[in-house]
C-alpha cells in the first residue's frame, strides 16, 4: 500500500513537468515559424526522400517590411527561385522559361506551420530532447508523436541562437524516418543586395507564364469525410496563363483551369486537385518518401489527392469528395 501511494504521489509529481513540457514545445513552433521570417542567413540544404537526395543553396534577408530570398538548385536541371516579399519568380534556364506567381502559403522549410491551431495537442503529442548540432548549429529537438494513424511524426531542430528550423525529419509509426531535410552548412549574417539577385537577369526571348489565382471560390465540389483536426485552409482555382513572346513580337494564350482545395491540421497538409478529363492520366497511388499521390476519375473529372501524410488519411477523403452544382 505505501509503495502504491508512493508511485501515485511520484506521477503527481511529474505531470506538471510533462505538461510543461509540451507546451514548451509547441511555443517554440510559434517561435520557429517566425524565425523563418525574420532570421538572414545563408545557407545550402539538402532534401533526403524515397532514397534520393537534392541539396540547394538559400539566402534569406529581412529588414522590417522587406522579405527577399533567393534559391538555386545545385542538383539536376537547374532551377532558380528570386522571391520578394509574395511574388515569386521562378527561372528555368533550360527551357528558357519564366514562371511568375504569388506566394500562396508560408510553412515551405524552414517554415513548418500551415497555420497557427491552438488544438495541435490532441492530435499529436509534443515533448523535447536533448539538444543536438547540425551544420555545426546547437540546436533545440522537438518531438511530435501522432495520435492516430492519419498523420506521420515529426522530429524538428530548432537553432540555439534564433530558432531557425535546421533539421526536419519525418518518420512513421515505428519511427523510421521517410524523409528529411537539414542545413549542411549556415552562416547567420547580413546579406549584401546582390546576392538576392538573380542569375539570369537577361531573358529577352525567354517564355512568361504567369500562374493566376482566383482564392476563395466555391466550386461546388466538398469532402465529406476528414481526418480530426484537419480543416480547410483554401479553396481557389488556378487559371494558368501560358502567355508567350516570340522573337517575332508574336503572342498566344494557352488557359488550363484547376480547382485547388487545401486541407490540414496546421502541421499536415492535403491537397485536392480538380480538373477537367484527359487522356493521359493515369489512375493509382504511390507513396514517395512521406507523399502520398492518388489519382482517378469522378464523371467527367480527374481528381487528384496529394499530401504527406498516410495512405489511410488519402483514402478516407478520396472516398468522400462529391461534386453539387451551384
Amino acid at each position: 500500500m505505501k509503495m502504491l501511494l508512493a508511485s501515485l504521489l511520484l506521477l503527481g509529481a511529474m505531470m506538471p513537468t510533462y505538461a510543461d513540457e509540451a507546451l514548451q514545445a509547441q511555443a517554440l513552433l510559434q517561435k520557429i515559424q517566425l524565425a523563418s521570417q525574420r532570421v538572414s542567413y545563408v545557407g545550402i540544404f539538402v532534401f533526403q526522400h524515397d532514397n534520393q537526395l537534392m541539396s540547394s543553396r538559400i539566402i534569406h534577408s529581412y529588414e522590417p517590411g522587406n522579405e527577399r530570398e533567393k534559391i538555386e538548385r545545385l542538383d539536376g536541371r537547374r532551377r532558380e527561385y528570386v522571391r520578394h516579399n509574395d511574388d515569386v519568380f521562378s527561372y528555368q534556364p533550360d527551357t528558357r522559361t519564366l514562371r511568375t506567381e504569388k506566394r500562396e502559403t508560408q510553412d515551405m522549410f524552414p517554415a513548418v506551420l500551415a497555420f497557427s491551431s491552438p488544438n495541435l495537442s490532441d492530435y499529436y503529442q509534443f515533448r523535447l530532447a536533448e539538444n543536438a548540432r547540425v551544420a555545426g548549429v546547437e540546436c533545440r529537438v522537438i518531438v511530435i508523436e501522432p495520435k492516430d494513424l492519419f498523420r506521420y511524426g515529426y522530429r524538428l531542430c530548432a537553432a540555439v541562437p534564433n530558432n531557425l528550423m535546421i533539421l526536419a525529419q519525418t518518420v512513421d509509426s515505428n519511427r523510421q524516418v521517410l524523409e528529411q531535410i537539414a542545413f549542411t552548412s549556415l552562416n547567420f549574417s547580413h546579406i549584401d543586395e546582390s546576392f538576392l539577385q538573380s542569375d539570369f537577369p537577361e531573358t529577352t526571348g525567354w517564355k512568361t507564364v504567369h500562374g493566376e489565382v482566383v482564392a476563395a471560390t466555391e466550386s461546388g465540389w466538398t469532402v465529406k469525410k476528414l481526418p480530426a483536426g484537419f480543416k480547410k485552409i483554401r479553396e481557389v482555382r488556378r487559371l494558368i496563363n501560358n502567355h508567350v513572346d516570340s522573337p517575332a513580337n508574336k503572342k498566344s494564350t494557352d488557359m488550363h483551369e484547376v480547382v485547388q482545395m487545401v486541407f490540414s491540421d496546421g502541421l499536415a497538409t492535403i491537397s485536392v486537385f480538380i480538373e477537367p478529363l484527359d487522356a493521359h492520366h493515369q489512375v493509382g497511388m504511390i507513396q514517395k518518401g512521406s507523399t502520398a499521390i492518388a489519382g482517378y476519375q469522378l464523371g467527367k473529372f480527374w481528381v487528384t489527392l496529394v499530401g504527406e501524410v498516410p495512405v489511410a488519411a488519402i483514402k478516407l477523403l478520396s472516398d468522400s469528395i462529391e461534386y453539387q452544382p451551384k
